[in-house]
């Protein structure tokens, strides 16, 4: 009787697999709908609200502590509405200040240097702008429309996250697939908060020390509205890709109102500064989730490419996540 052959053992797909799955497809579609700021925006609000319900449930009950900390983070809301609504008086104050000083300075190094600047009074400047506008007006309606989009997606991703921390759990053990895949699904993103809560505590230390070491830079060098300036550096910081360029045309105009070499050594300083906060960045947040600084660089690098400047903090967070699952999981 011929000898049959051993049928080839069936792989199943195992609900760790499933949720895996499920997890890279919506990282997909985060990077390929541009919803990376408004992920970024609920992390940190339900990371900020669960650090502080974990320290409230210390000396109260979990019930009472969740309403408490949310009452905390409301009020933290507030005070930042609060700066933003200062940053916005001193701006309409200091900014016309600043255009009065250094249009005067860009004519006379036109006249030195042999270029023109196509306006001579802020009246002027304003009807440049206006013209520059009427050009592009339809690049301004598509980015404006553009930046209500992510408006909306970013306060939408703080509702949900702030929903999702009073809700609590709801995955419930089961014997359906869709039970499991919950429970599971449960699991990791948990594990994800807390790979992410370990990044934003570096990154907020790296903040620290940018806008500290911007401070200290703005008062050495005998800059006017240091506060102003550092409020901007802060605030700006905060939108993508644009928010880099207005900081520093802000600083560098500033500068030049005092003169040109504090304009030269601004530059120098903003071109450092930038460049360094990549090798700060992996060498603070290396050392808080225990990886080597150049897999968080390349991290870094990718995430800003593919996911823009929200990706900077979403990377590392991710990678820390992976290799903590593959640590875990037997080969």
């Amino acid at each position: 009787m011929p000898k049959r052959t051993p049928a080839t053992p069936q792989r199943k797909l195992s609900t760790k697999h499933l949720v895996y799955l499920l997890l890279g497809g919506a990282l997909l579609a985060v990077g390929f709908f541009h919803l990376a700021p408004a992920i970024l925006t609920g992390l940190v609000f339900y990371v900020f609200l669960d650090q502080v319900h974990r320290h409230l449930t210390k000396s109260m009950g979990r019930g009472i502590a969740r309403y408490a900390a949310l009452a905390v983070f409301l009020v933290v809301l507030g005070l930042a509405g609060l700066v933003f609504v200062k940053f916005v008086k001193q701006s309409l104050a200091a900014v016309p200040v600043i255009l009065a000083k250094l249009i005067p300075t860009l004519n006379h190094l036109s006249d030195q240097f042999g270029f023109d600047i196509q306006f001579d009074t802020i009246e002027e400047l304003q009807q440049a702008m206006l013209s520059a506008f009427r050009q592009n007006l339809g690049v301004v309606k598509r980015y404006s429309l553009l930046l209500t989009k992510e408006v909306f997606t970013i306060l939408l991703g703080g509702f949900a996250a702030v929903f999702y921390f009073l809700q609590g759990s709801t995955a419930k053990r089961g014997s359906s697939l869709y039970a499991a895949v919950g429970v599971e699904m449960e699991r990791q993103v948990q594990g994800f908060l807390g790979s992410f809560g370990r990044v934003m505590g570096a990154q907020l230390l790296i903040s620290a020390i940018n806008t500290a070491l911007t401070a200290v830079f703005l008062t050495v060098l005998g800059m006017p509205y240091v506060i102003f300036l550092v409020l901007t550096t802060f605030l700006a910081g905060l939108l993508p890709i644009i928010g880099n360029l207005i900081s520093n045309s802000v600083i560098l105009g500033t500068a030049l109102t005092v003169s040109p070499e504090h304009a030269l050594f601004a530059l120098a300083y903003l071109v450092v500064i930038h460049k360094g906060e990549y090798f700060l960045n992996s060498k603070i947040v290396g050392s808080n989730v225990e990886m080597p600084m150049w897999q968080i660089l390349l991290a870094i690098l990718i995430g800003e490419t593919t996911l823009g400047l929200a990706g900077i903090p979403l990377a590392p967070a991710i990678l820390h996540f992976i290799r903590r699952e593959m640590q875990e999981t037997k080969a």
